[in-house]
């Protein structure tokens, strides 16, 4: 073999066998290179997964919960007003003052008793201003006749819920009062029943009614 020819081939060989280690050196680095990307994202996306839902189920669980208490709320003003509406003799759908008769519902049947002032035992006027005064923020003196005089006199035909109901019992004097409701409806501390709700239509009402009361700031 002709030694130009063998000198040639020798220094093909040596450029091939330098060729393939380079490939193989520049090759091993880009393997570990691409193992490490793919193995962070599996390492990290369980916890960014587990966060996520965890955070999703949170603010789920944050609107269920209040959804369940207006829920709530809802039907328990449903069943306050279908209570009250049966006994006032209306539509659930025209009682709105939920303040008024849920008061109403926390002190029935409280008994009466004369210049009472709690749970125990409640007069009829400290009744009435304690209703005007909770619910619609309105101060006025106490006694059945002291609360006539400073009242504006209303007929029974205009009375709107929150005015006052007088009573002539004792002696043809103002003796009695209470608060309109609706559809000739009163809530009083009746001496025999206490806390109650009664008809201005009820013969002995009827009898003794003397007329409606307005606290004059109301408009």
């Amino acid at each position: 073999m002709p030694l130009k020819k063998y000198c040639t081939d020798f220094t093909l060989l040596i450029l091939i066998v330098i060729a393939f280690t380079l490939i193989q050196s520049c090759s091993v680095p880009s393997k570990v290179q691409t193992t490490s990307t793919v193995i962070s994202p599996r390492n990290n996306s369980p916890v960014e997964k587990l966060s996520t839902k965890t955070i999703a189920l949170n603010d789920s669980q944050k609107v269920e919960v209040k959804l369940s208490v207006n829920h709530n709320e809802n039907i328990f003003a449903s069943a306050l007003f279908t209570k009250y509406a049966d006994l006032l003799g209306v539509k659930p759908s025209e009682l709105t003052n939920e303040k008024l008769y849920k008061l109403i519902d926390e002190w029935w049947h409280v008994p009466y008793k004369y210049a009472g002032n709690g749970k125990s035992g409640i007069d009829c006027s400290g009744f009435s201003c304690m209703v005007l005064k909770t619910v619609y923020n309105l101060e006025i003196i106490r006694g059945s006749s002291e609360m006539y005089k400073t009242t504006e006199r209303v007929k029974k035909e205009d009375l709107k819920e929150g005015d006052l109901v007088f009573f002539r019992i004792k002696h043809g004097h103002i003796s009695h009062v209470g608060i309109y409701l609706m559809n000739n409806m009163f809530v009083h501390a009746s001496v025999k029943y206490g806390v109650t709700i009664s008809s201005l239509d009820d013969p002995y009402y009827k009898k003794v009614f003397s007329s409606g009361g307005r606290v004059i700031s109301r408009q």
